[in-house]
């Protein structure tokens, strides 16, 4: 992980480095635009929200501070519900809140074969990870079952008995912007997000299935703001 944060910071001091001789030579055509937006993702867990904000670094790359929020679900999960809407999810120990903060570059392809207006690229992430950690239910007896008697929680009314874990993150991704450079756009990202934490996160009650460090999900994620590039 260490080396992939490495090859990232290279790749953005080269990039700038290119864009600031580019600027020597033409001020015009190494324009820089900054971007700022809100995102919607969905994943093998359900939908997110999350926000971005970057510049662009000459015309063909990007950088971007992103963070967003989403619950992460093991695949076994199937909610039931009863006839008054009571929600029961059989095996189910703890919810999990995840917020990534990633440093992303995009790679602009194509640039001098389409339209401005359409801009698809290539987009690495990596960076640090806060996790939220909350039981399913009140163990009560603390056998990491649940047991006849022993009540659940909901996704909030848990929240308070949680705790913070720590990992990283990262992303590998293609996908397309659509508008005007430095004005109001929409952009799509289709890849894989990967999420290791530091210590084993269980999901499931353990006799199920045992605690786990690495999450991985494909992505879709849609954004809205001002693009860059």
């Amino acid at each position: 992980m260490a080396a992939t944060a490495m090859l990232l910071f290279a790749w953005a001091d080269i990039a700038m480095a290119q864009s600031g001789a580019e600027e020597a030579v033409d001020q015009d055509s190494s324009r820089v635009e900054r971007s700022r937006g809100l995102q919607v993702l969905l994943t093998n867990s359900g939908f997110g929200l999350g926000a971005y904000t970057g510049r662009s670094l000459g015309t063909d790359l990007a950088i971007q501070l992103e963070a967003s929020l989403a619950a992460v679900k093991d695949e076994r999960e199937v909610a039931f519900f009863d006839r008054f809407g009571r929600r029961d999810v059989p095996n189910k120990a703890n919810y999990l809140i995840e917020i990534p903060i990633l440093l992303n570059l995009e790679r602009q392809v194509f640039s001098s074969r389409i339209e401005n207006n359409f801009r698809p690229f290539l987009s690495i992430s990596a960076g640090p990870l806060l996790g939220w950690v909350y039981p399913y239910f009140d163990d009560e007896n603390a056998n990491g079952r649940l047991d006849d008697g022993e009540s659940t929680f909901d996704v909030v009314s848990g929240i308070s008995e949680g705790a913070l874990q720590s990992g990283v993150a990262g992303s590998i991704s293609f996908g397309a912007r659509f508008g005007t450079p430095g004005q109001s756009g929409y952009g799509v990202r289709f890849g894989y997000r990967f999420s290791r934490f530091s210590e084993p996160i269980a999901l499931l009650e353990e006799e199920i299935k045992a605690p786990e460090r690495f999450y991985g999900t494909p992505i879709i994620l849609l954004y809205f703001g001002t693009l860059g590039f």
